[in-house]
């Protein structure tokens, strides 16, 4: 997190020669956003092998590397100047606005999983559970009451037709609460553009990939180029193909072992705690590497105190955790990492906001004012930024509230969302984890029932409200809202190389943003009454194991404990709350008073965001090593030397392990196969 506290920039005319928005740009992202959902979403979900959940964005990279190679060649042929306007090769502001547009078009698919958590309620009731009486709280706008309707959902439809008059009032009610989330996070973003991109100069390490393929950094100031080919730099750098290379051949390896199970092969999770038995080194348990080669390629680009911090920070826990059981104290929980990790996101979205004053002055006067120079080129005037976010947050806890969840409540939780999608924002933007949960998931929803307990807020909801409530788990444990934040925050960020203007990529991003909720409610409504919610899977022997109806039950199994043990706020969690926003709030200050200080705010958020087992320790590790090797054996030039390298470490696993093996050989050829390898993108 930066410490250097910069003016904002003075206001000055928006650049003249940014790139408007063109009509193919909008007709393409929309084909293509369309053919990811029917090609490669809507298939992934069926074969229990969903790819829009991966980190990076498989699909808009995978669709990014044919246009620009089709461009490439359209570019060199003898017929460019003759071929019509729309055939002509795209620029690099237009791939620009396509990926962006592409990207959040694939959060959106997480909209459309509140009729999983609704549904479950019904189809998964039994006398001893009641959760029958859960699902009548619902009102029958959120969602069909009829018992034909949701069981031939969960099992099949005889014809395979959706029974559409029980579901446009469903798809009409969580459509628009869902596009008003979307318009939310895209003023959230819209707000920080300026602050994090041009003050403290954030270095944004997921959009490497996206800039090296259509151009490199080195394009960054040449605008607006017809016809542009494949980075040839990037793509002819022999230390690029090596990390590429490496990839591949681990990829291939696994993909071998799975076909020929008696080949050898490399395990992605390897244990270390296999032989640690005896206390009280037992209680630094579970210890795992993970060989996640996306995290350990993008991750080289990540400033090296926040690596260090979050492997340091990780075991730093864990000793707490060691000397804590070791003396006896067994509170469930301990040491609550999530608690630790949520206390330091309080820390942090305070900090961004205090360290923005000066931005955000001269946003207020704007808003006053009116539009100016100084927000020319934003997504929005701030002004009617401001009108949107204050809309679209009234008209959400409005709709909310017409349905039985206390106003106080609501606000109550949309603070704490909005944080959390702050800060899972600014951790894309500044750090750049190919991850997609990087803040505590689900904690939503859990942090007011931490704070106020679950008696507390029951009776400030009453038995209704807080059936209503909990749904709203859907969006942190999908995290539907904190995706669609980073997404607009990278595309926002991506238009400064495309020499796009920022409100032609805005546009096509909610272009695709609308297209995507309707076709999410669609599939997921066409796949249950084609081939059944409960049956997918069967082929493989995992039907009834979907992902979303685990967590569904999972939180009806405790909102059940709720009502049958109401309990006040647990002291330890409020400890550990204050505990980690306290140790979060030191490190900031001791890196704004101290030369050099090493640990990082951000590093003991990711430290513990996952629980005892963080997937981020060891590649954050390995990067961190090579990092350190690099600048004392060869200083800044030889690490800029390997940059392309740990980028095709990062391309070669996304395209083999992404796009050849999850996609081409687990969709089409064999999905029996998938489970002796599983790629985990973004997991």
């Amino acid at each position: 997190m930066s410490v250097a506290v910069s003016r904002p920039a003075a206001a000055s005319a928006a650049p003249v020669g940014l790139a408007p928005l063109t009509a193919r740009a909008v007709v393409l992202a929309i084909i293509l956003t369309v053919a990811t959902y029917l090609g490669i979403t809507r298939v992934g979900f069926i074969q229990i092998n969903w790819v829009p959940y991966v980190v990076p964005p498989v699909p808009p990279l995978l669709f990014l590397m044919v246009l620009q190679g089709l461009s490439a060649l359209a570019s060199r042929s003898a017929l460019k100047d003759r071929l019509p306007h729309v055939l002509r090769p795209l620029s690099r502001a237009e791939m620009v606005m396509i990926y962006a547009g592409l990207c959040v078009a694939l959060s959106m698919e997480r909209s459309a999983y509140i009729m999983h958590y609704l549904l479950t309620a019904k189809y998964f009731a039994t006398d001893v559970n009641g959760w029958a009486e859960f699902f009548n709280q619902y009102p029958d706008y959120w969602i069909p009451h009829d018992s034909r309707t949701i069981l031939q959902w969960f099992e099949t439809s005889p014809t395979g037709h959706i029974p559409w008059s029980y579901w446009w009032p469903f798809i009409g009610w969580w459509g628009a609460f869902s596009l008003l989330i979307v318009l939310a996070m895209m003023c959230i973003a819209g707000f920080f553009r300026r602050q994090w991109a041009e003050s403290e100069r954030l270095s944004y390490p997921l959009l490497f990939l996206p800039i090296e393929i259509t151009g490199g950094l080195e394009a960054h100031s040449t605008g607006f180029q017809p016809g542009k080919a494949l980075a040839r730099g990037f793509f002819s750098n022999p230390l690029m193909w090596a990390g590429f290379g490496a990839a591949a051949l681990f990829n291939l390896i696994n993909i071998s072992y799975a076909f020929f199970p008696s080949l050898p092969h490399i395990r992605t999770t390897i244990p270390l705690d296999d032989k640690i038995l005896d206390p009280p080194w037992r209680y630094l348990r579970p210890i795992y590497i993970n060989m996640s080669l996306d995290i350990w390629g993008l991750s080289y680009l990540v400033s090296g105190e926040v690596l260090f911090s979050t492997w340091v920070l990780y075991f730093l826990v864990k000793f707490v955790k060691l000397v804590g059981l070791s003396a006896g104290y067994r509170a469930s929980g301990f040491p609550f990492y999530q608690e630790l990790s949520a206390g330091g996101c309080i820390a942090i979205a305070g900090f961004l906001l205090w360290v923005a004053r000066p931005h955000f002055r001269r946003v207020w006067q704007d808003i006053v004012d009116g539009p100016n120079s100084y927000d020319a080129n934003e997504a929005l005037p701030f002004r009617y930024l401001a009108i949107v976010f204050v809309v679209a947050t009234v008209a959400m806890i409005w709709m909310l509230s017409a349905a039985g969840i206390p106003t106080q409540v609501l606000i109550f939780y949309f603070a704490v969302l909005y944080m959390f999608v702050l800060v899972a924002a600014r951790i894309r933007a500044e750090v750049g984890p190919p991850v997609t949960w990087n803040h505590p998931y689900g904690f939503d929803t859990v942090v007011p029932m931490h704070l106020l307990g679950s008696r507390g807020l029951t009776r400030l909801t009453g038995p209704q409200g807080m059936v209503l409530y909990q749904a709203l788990f859907y969006i942190g444990r999908t995290v539907f809202a904190h995706t669609t934040a980073q997404y607009f925050t990278d595309g926002l960020r991506l238009a400064d190389f495309g020499h796009a203007r920022r409100r032609s990529v805005t546009s096509v991003m909610l272009i695709t943003s609308v297209v995507a909720i309707a076709l999410a409610f669609w599939f997921h409504l066409d796949v249950g009454y084609k081939f059944g919610q409960g049956l997918i899977g069967a082929k493989i022997g995992r039907a009834g194991t979907g992902w979303a109806m685990s967590w569904s039950k999972g939180n009806y199994s405790l909102l059940e404990k709720t009502f049958s043990k109401p309990a006040g706020p647990e002291l330890p969690r409020l400890i550990f709350y204050a505990a980690g926003c306290l140790f979060t709030a030191g490190l900031t200050l001791a890196r704004t008073h101290l030369t050099n200080f090493p640990l990082h705010p951000l590093g003991f958020v990711m430290a513990t965001l996952y629980g005892d087992h963080s997937p981020y320790w060891w590649p954050f590790f390995v990067a961190w090593a090579a990092q350190r090797l690099a600048l004392r054996y060869g200083g800044l030039p030889l690490y800029r030397k390997f940059v392309p390298m740990f980028l095709g470490l990062t391309l070669g696993h996304v395209l083999i392990g992404g796009v050849l093996w999850r996609i081409i050989i687990n969709y089409f050829i064999d999905p029996v196969i998938s489970s002796r390898y599983y790629v985990n993108l973004g997991g």
